[in-house]
């Protein structure tokens, strides 16, 4: 059995979302987060500020995401956010699973 150190951790590694989030861009999105938090990062940054849809499939990934970084030991938070979205997510339990609170504007 070989045993190896765990990865080493980046500050932050932020994930640019944008755009309408429909169901069909879910495996993409899928994707992009696995990236992210393949980097094994002490925080992980989902920037929401160009969003204009978020699919329930796209929001189940996020919270999959936020789940997955606090297993992992990495604060998960989530920039940008416009109300409407905040309020879904927030509705949905990701403040639970959140560092920092889901915040809008710039």
């Amino acid at each position: 059995m070989q045993l190896r150190p765990p990865p080493s951790h980046r500050d932050r590694t932020v994930v640019r979302l944008r755009g309408e989030l429909a169901a069909s861009k879910a495996a993409r999105v899928r994707r992009r987060l696995l990236r992210a938090l393949a980097r094994a990062p002490d925080v992980m940054e989902v920037d929401l500020g160009k969003v204009t849809y978020l699919a329930p499939e796209v929001r189940a990934l996020l919270l999959a995401a936020a789940a997955t970084a606090r297993r992992s030991g990495a604060r998960f938070v989530v920039t940008r956010a416009s109300p409407l979205s905040r309020r879904v997510l927030e509705e949905l339990g990701m403040r639970r699973l959140t560092d920092a609170l889901l915040s809008s504007g710039p």
